[in-house]
């Protein structure tokens, strides 16, 4: 990579120090501070999306992302003599989230909040492009994939000790599917999303541990709402879409809770920290509850299952499997103290 790097760097108006390879690209030590160089599959139009985004947020308080540097010609993207496409972004000198320490979950958590006020009222020609998916049909393809599965595995002779577990949980788990199913389409979550959209309200759309990266760094431009959050950025914004923010909040909680086996008061604080910032409102808490009752592990495990060579799976697949049935308890008994508070 360095030797393709170099033709393209030069398109930069910036002085390499030092670089060293990280995350599938290069971190570049520049005299305009550090910067994260690496493969650019999305478009010109996404990226600008981004970008337009970014700058967004900065007005609304939240400075710490990964913004794109123009080259000389002001474009998001550089392509070499081979047609491949590159993007110089700022970076940070900082550490990924750890989900199994607390002070980092609950700064996460406030960073969150804070990235969603500065995400809310975004204004962009390109709204209409970038919309969260339907959340009914995304539920409606995983439970036809469960039932795939579970009617494969029933005629499926000489099955392997993983399928012969799989085929003894499965009923179970896509009850817990089509009951969620269920409870979405009750919840009206449609005219949730519109709002939302009209709002101008963007989600993240890949909030995880990988891009919430946490040190001693300043925090600029913020108000004195973020001084708790001070030293945390958050990279990668290539699913942020317009949509409901809190599936945000679903996807790094789910994390959390599996990571900590559903401990109930961990939960609650996290919600604390979050709402401590942002308020949620009585439906997205219902959203919220809908999505964490949503087998969604088990459907990954499915889902790799059935994309998988049947005669290959590995054994890790069947550890995934029984972690997930020893937490069934504990995630249970979380929902329904959830669901009462």
């Amino acid at each position: 990579m360095e030797d393709r790097s170099g033709e393209i760097i030069s398109q930069y108006d910036i002085k390499v120090c030092r670089s060293y390879r990280a995350r599938g690209g290069m971190i570049l030590e520049t005299n305009r501070g550090l910067k994260f160089f690496g493969p650019c599959p999305a478009s010109e139009r996404r990226l600008e999306f981004e970008d337009a985004l970014k700058m967004q947020m900065r007005e609304h308080g939240y400075a710490n992302t990964d913004c794109f540097v123009r080259n000389c010609e002001r474009k998001l993207s550089s392509s070499n003599n081979s047609g491949e496409r590159y993007a110089l972004r700022d970076w940070y000198a900082l550490e990924e989230c750890s989900l199994r320490q607390e002070a980092s979950i609950m700064a996460a958590a406030k960073n969150l909040a804070l990235l969603h006020l500065a995400m809310s009222g975004i204004k962009t020609a390109e709204r209409e492009n970038y919309l969260a998916e339907d959340m009914t049909k995304t539920f409606e393809k995983r439970n036809r994939e469960l039932k795939h599965v579970k009617s494969f595995l029933a005629k499926r002779k000489n099955k392997s000790p993983f399928e012969v577990r799989y085929l003894n949980c499965c009923g179970n788990f896509y009850e817990q599917a089509i009951n969620a199913a269920k409870e979405l389409e009750e919840l009206d979550w449609r005219a949730l999303f519109e709002e939302n959209v009209q709002r101008g309200n963007v989600l993240h759309g890949n909030y995880t541990y990988h891009n919430i990266l946490m040190g001693a760094v300043p925090i600029r431009q913020m108000g004195k709402a973020a001084q708790e959050a001070t030293g945390i950025a958050t990279v990668n914004f290539d699913k942020a879409v317009l949509g409901i923010q809190v599936y945000d909040l679903y996807q790094y909680m789910r994390k959390v809770m599996e990571k900590n086996n559903w401990q109930y008061t961990l939960g609650m604080q996290l919600l604390d920290a979050y709402e401590q910032v942002r308020a949620l409102s009585v439906r997205e808490k219902k959203l919220l509850v809908v999505l964490l009752a949503y087998p969604e592990k088990f459907w990954k495990i499915t889902n790799y299952y059935y994309n998988s060579r049947k005669s290959m799976i590995p054994q890790k697949n069947m550890e995934k499997l029984e972690m997930l049935l020893i937490q069934q308890t504990p995630k249970k008994e979380f929902l329904q103290k959830l669901c009462h508070f």
